[in-house]
């Protein structure tokens, strides 16, 4: 599978450095925590502004 890509560096190109611990957590978790982040706004912003349709109004008149 690998053999129709180089796996080595390209002659006049730079040695890819390793991510740091940072780099790797801000990746693997910080991303899609900030995107679920989002999402979840996105869903509940609604309700906030008062723009909530589905409760029923009721009067005990």
């Amino acid at each position: 599978m690998f053999g129709l890509f180089p796996l080595e560096t390209l002659p006049g190109w730079e040695v890819a450095q390793n991510p740091t611990v940072l780099e790797a957590v801000t990746l693997y978790l910080g991303i899609p925590v900030a995107i679920f982040a989002v999402i979840l706004l996105l869903g509940l912003a609604p309700s906030w502004f008062g723009k909530d349709d589905d409760k029923a109004v009721r009067s005990d008149d």
